[in-house]
């Protein structure tokens, strides 16, 4: 019994029992499983939270909830392994038991680490197999960085430099560029130790660690500078071969240079072959010409102990001496050379040390592999460097006479006879290590074995460099050579590339010229490495993590200083021409923008210092000098009201803050836009603020408190003007007059902008026609350019984005030339309260700039074209203004608002050709107002405000015209309270007691609307200073009434009113 209640648990439980997928493979493999325990539904996200926040599903309808993913590593990669799908760990919508996401739709991937998008990671078509070539430290890091940094240097010019330095300063020489490799490896291990590194070498350390802007023009000027390498050591290879060919009398062409030339084409050919082998045989040729060059070592080191010949003795080989090891100890510099000069012939043998990170991707630890395998090549080459300096002074004379003669008398050491030139020993002959070796055809396999395993790595490391430049898509239309080959997704198009730009560079034969400027930009690049080190620790983002831990970020800035110098050092000229070259493409990079995120030390740097910066603004006290307004702008969807954030925008641009704020009310759809990507393409300098509110009001009362840090925060509220206010809700029109009331309550000023065809568009995208309406349009281009019926937020989307488009404007313009278009009215009908299409009205009817749509009509968009005029209407501030008045009716003092915005306005490029008159109201009677008017010109001139024209006027004993309180009496009409109705059922209403006390305003109003008709119906920008309405005496239909009027078919007009507070001054 007990056995059986416990089987029919267990298989409760069973059944009862969560099954867990760990990718969609495996949730497609059980299916029915699927159906019966979860609901799999593909959306967005942001659709997740449309259909679900608006109301809980009832409890039945839940689908299971989603458990808590243990700690995994899969779920902190921004990319899908390379072996299967993505995992990631559930979302907070999952857990709070909403409908559950695919895995391919978290949030994650949304928010930029899409695989399809990813700078990253590109996934490749048809990859069956991921069986790709990967090296150990020692195969893919150790030999190839020996080699790059065994060069001919070793063979040709060590002993130059012992006889010109001495044994000592060359020993510094050599000890102080280890000193610059030694950090710049540092600070490469401790970057390429911070989380996990690709394909790319210096260009993906710096891209990743300073940006694209940097890392761009590394990644260019190093790939050139691998690809150039490659044929000065081929060429090098070339010389070395025609002069041991010259020396047995064989010779191709008279000319020695066109030989260099044939037998380097001939070279870079063959190794051109071995690199598109593939990797693996390039490694075994590199293994074999280690061999080559260690056993020419040994050859070397076991002929100086051999006894010297007559002819060696005379050539400078006298075996080893302490006092042959004396006098050359110290310099003894000739033809004009000094410490600098060798210290630049020496250090280019030294910059091959990222020859091991420039194949970063076929590493199988790059973490482990590049910081063991490049510090013990820097140990290994510098110990060798330095014993064959101390074995040239040891055993070598610093100059002989190369007489055999000279031996009898012991005179072969003696250059200061008459008639003899020395022409031997350390100073004068490259090619002593050849004759002092046991066997000179060793060496001379030797000097061949450097130059092709160093011209081997730059024709490998410049494609793969060029390969991940080319992926990231930094630079336009070089996307064609990050397209990888085979298995091991090789470079082929890189190679190709590579090949045609060393082979013409051999053709030119003598590369004496070009050679500072790469060296120069190997430097730079190590220089940007040491810096990156130094940028990541100062910024301390919580992300600089480094397992590497044997570095200092002084003394990488001390190393960034040194590269910078030997640039200098090695000549003066290319450091120039690296650095233009470099910053020019620099530029070019940030100019352009890419839409690249790596989470760059740069971005941590910017929320450092921003965060510095607002609390050292904590602690300055304001003062009226430095007073900005700073706009919170209500602008619901951004998109929706172009006009809006245009104006702002302008009077904001680099010199105030901006937040634009979309307040999202419960009977209101989120639509899925990007609205910071449209204002960053409209130019705005502004934030962006999102707020879920009960109401419009709550909302933006809640933000005028909370938004902003610190003392950047918004002062001025910006708010269009409410153009339904006789047709709307009366709860929303209440709302509407309490956010300003609560404005003027938190010491905000406002600004009320109105346009007479209105601000919001977003009634253009509602309603579309029905595949009926298509249908019947007259033309198959008709149909095309028809906006297609659609509720799809997606649509949407491309459709705001066309409508505020200015290019689209420019083509709109050339299909109306072609056939007229017309655009629907619909009216209000007061009557049925319903719209009612009218007549189609032609373009022509906005042709004028002062021409819109009146406010009380709703514009909707009927199976046509896009109206001319409605186009201009959304960019009516986002064009320039050739001429015209801006006009400002300075009816109040508020602080002086009223006159800095316009002047703030009046500075940017769109508006300087405008002039600006100012209108100040006064309370003189008097028909003679001159004086007054020289006093406020002045006020105005200590202000510095210049003007065109100063008007003053008066409202006072004046009576308005009869048109105008027709016109106003009919506003107010359905607000006025009617004899039969009481408070109690309408509240809102206008009583005869208010209207009674605010009769002289009234009038003042009535009045204020004539002069406004008379002087500035034909201006370009109107601004105003309003009243502040009295909450005892005023209510929203009255004040809105008063608005209406004063802005009612008028030219652009921002109504105004500071929050008392002086914002001008005119003390210094």
């Amino acid at each position: 019994m007990n056995n059986k209640m416990m089987s029919d648990a267990k298989n409760t439980n069973d059944a009862d029992r969560p099954v867990f997928y760990h990718s969609l493979n495996e949730l497609d493999q059980d299916s029915s499983k699927v159906k019966s325990k979860f609901n799999v539904t593909k959306l967005n996200s942001t659709d997740l939270i449309e259909k679900n926040e608006h109301k809980l599903p009832e409890y039945s309808e839940l689908p299971p909830s989603a458990y808590d993913a243990v700690p995994d590593r899969d779920n902190y990669r921004n990319l899908m392994s390379l072996t299967g799908e993505a995992k990631s760990r559930p979302t907070l919508l999952e857990l709070q038991n909403y409908k559950r996401l695919s895995t391919t739709d978290t949030d994650s991937v949304q928010k930029g680490l899409d695989i399809a998008d990813s700078s990253d990671f590109k996934t490749k078509e048809n990859q069956k197999s991921l069986d790709v070539i990967k090296f150990g430290w020692v195969k893919g890091v150790l030999i190839r960085c020996v080699l790059n940094i065994f060069g001919v240097m070793i063979f040709l010019r060590v002993s130059w430099l012992v006889g010109q330095a001495g044994v000592g300063l060359v020993s510094v020489i050599i000890l102080l560029a280890t000193l610059v490799t030694v950090i710049t490896t540092l600070s490469t291990s401790a970057i390429c130790t911070n989380g996990e590194i690709r394909g790319g070498g210096a260009y993906y350390l710096i891209s990743r660690s300073l940006g694209p802007e940097f890392g761009g023009a590394i990644g260019i000027v190093f790939s050139f500078a691998n690809a150039v390498g490659c044929a000065m050591y081929t060429i090098g290879f070339a010389e070395t071969l025609v002069a041991l060919l010259r020396d047995y009398d064989l010779k191709i062409d008279s000319n020695p240079v066109n030989d260099v030339r044939l037998l380097g084409l001939i070279t870079i050919i063959i190794l051109f072959i071995v690199a598109l082998i593939g990797m693996s045989w390039e490694a075994k040729v590199q293994i074999f010409l280690l061999g080559i060059l260690v056993v020419a070592f040994i050859n070397f080191v076991i002929g100086t102990f051999l006894p010297p010949t007559y002819e060696k003795l005379s050539k400078g080989f006298v075996g080893y001496s302490l006092n042959r090891l004396k006098e050359n100890f110290l310099p003894d510099y000739r033809d004009g050379e000094d410490f600098a000069h060798l210290f630049g012939v020496f250090f280019p043998a030294v910059t091959g040390i990222l020859a091991g990170a420039n194949i970063s991707g076929n590493l199988k630890n790059p973490q482990r592999a590049i910081p063991k395998g490049t510090l013990l090549s820097i140990v290994i080459t510098s110990l060798v460097y330095l014993l064959f300096s101390f074995i040239c002074g040891a055993a070598i004379a610093r100059e002989t006479t190369g007489n055999i003669n000279h031996l009898e008398n012991n005179t072969f050491l003696d250059c200061n006879q008459e008639n003899i030139t020395c022409k031997d020993g350390l100073l004068h002959n490259y090619q002593i290590m050849q004759m002092i070796s046991l066997w000179a055809p060793i060496i001379t396999a030797g000097i061949f074995s450097a130059s092709l395993s160093s011209a081997l790595a730059s024709l490998v490391s410049a494609p793969k460099v060029f390969q991940a430049v080319c992926e990231d898509k930094i630079f336009p239309k070089i996307e064609y050579f990050a397209v990888g080959r085979g298995k091991d997704n090789e470079p082929f198009r890189g190679y190709v590339l590579t090949f045609f730009i060393a082979s013409a560079f051999i053709l030119i034969g003598d590369l004496n010229a070009i050679a500072p400027i790469i060296s120069n930009f190997f430097l730079m690049s190590y220089a940007l490495i040491n810096y990156s080190c130094f940028d990541a620790s100062l910024a301390k983002t919580p992300g600089w993590r480094p397992a590497f831990k044997y570095y200092n970020k002084w003394v990488s800035l001390f190393g960034a200083l040194l590269c910078i110098t030997v640039m200098f050092l090695i000549k003066w000229w290319a450091a120039l021409i690296s650095f233009i070259i470099i910053g020019g493409l620099h530029v070019y990079v940030k100019q352009s923008k890419p839409n690249i995120n790596w989470g760059s030390s740069t971005q941590a740097h910017i929320f450092r210092r921003s965060l510095e910066y607002s609390l050292k603004l904590m602690s300055i006290e304001e003062h009226v000098k430095n007073f900005r307004p700073n706009f919170l702008v209500l602008t619901g969807p951004p998109t929706t009201r172009p006009a809006l954030c245009d104006i702002v925008a302008a009077i904001t641009k680099n010199r105030s803050l901006m937040i634009c704020a979309n307040i999202i009310t419960d009977n209101m759809v989120k639509y899925n836009i990007d609205y910071l990507s449209w204002m960053r393409k409209r130019k705005y300098k502004s934030f962006y603020s999102e707020l879920r509110s009960p109401s419009l009001r709550t909302g933006a009362f809640s933000l005028m408190q909370t938004v902003g840090i610190g003392k950047l925060k918004p002062n001025t509220l910006m708010i269009g003007f409410k153009n339904d206010w006789q047709v709307d809700k009366i709860e929303n029109v209440i709302d509407y007059y309490e956010l300003i009331n609560d404005a003027f309550l938190l010491q905000f000023g406002i600004c009320i902008l109105r346009l007479d065809g209105g601000l919001d568009y977003s009634d253009l995208l509602d309603n579309f026609s029905n595949d009926k309406d298509l249908s019947s349009s007259d033309s198959e281009s008709d149909r095309e350019c028809a906006l297609s019926n659609s509720d799809d937020a997606n649509l949407k989307k491309k459709n705001i984005e066309f409508l505020i488009s200015r290019q689209n404007k420019s083509n709109l313009d050339k299909a109306l030339q072609k056939k007229p278009s017309y655009s629907y009215l619909s009216k209000f009908n007061e009557k049925t309260a319903e719209l009612e299409k009218t007549e189609p009205i032609s373009e022509s009817l906005t042709s004028n700039k002062n021409s819109f749509l009146k406010s009380t009509e709703v514009i909707k968009l009927k199976n046509t074209k896009i109206n001319k005029g409605i186009l201009q209407g959304i960019n009516i501030f986002h064009h320039k203004h050739q001429k015209g008045f801006v006009d400002v009716w300075w009816t109040y003092d508020d602080g002086g608002l009223s006159v800095l915005i316009p002047y703030l306005l009046l500075q940017k490029k769109y508006w300087q050709k405008c002039k600006l008159r100012i209108f100040i109201q006064t309370k003189n009677t008097s028909d003679n107002v001159s004086e007054e008017q020289r006093n406020l010109a002045t006020l105005l001139s200590k202000f510095r405000i210049d003007f065109n024209d100063l008007i003053v006027f008066s409202t006072t004993n004046k009576k308005p015209q009869t048109s105008t309180v027709s016109i106003y009496e009919k506003m107010i009409q359905n607000w006025r309270l009617k004899p039969y109705e009481n408070l109690d059922q309408y509240p809102w209403k206008i009583s005869e007691e208010i209207y009674k006390q605010n009769l002289d305003k009234i009038n003042q109003q009535l009045i204020l609307k004539d002069l406004l008709m008379e002087y500035s119906q034909n201006s370009s920008f109107i601004f105003i200073t309003i009243s502040v309405p009295n909450r005892l005496q005023t209510c929203a239909g009255l004040y809105l009434s008063q608005l209406d009027l004063i802005s009612y078919e008028m030219p652009p007009m921002m109504m105004i009113r500071g929050n008392q507070n002086s914002v001008l001054t005119y003390y210094s």
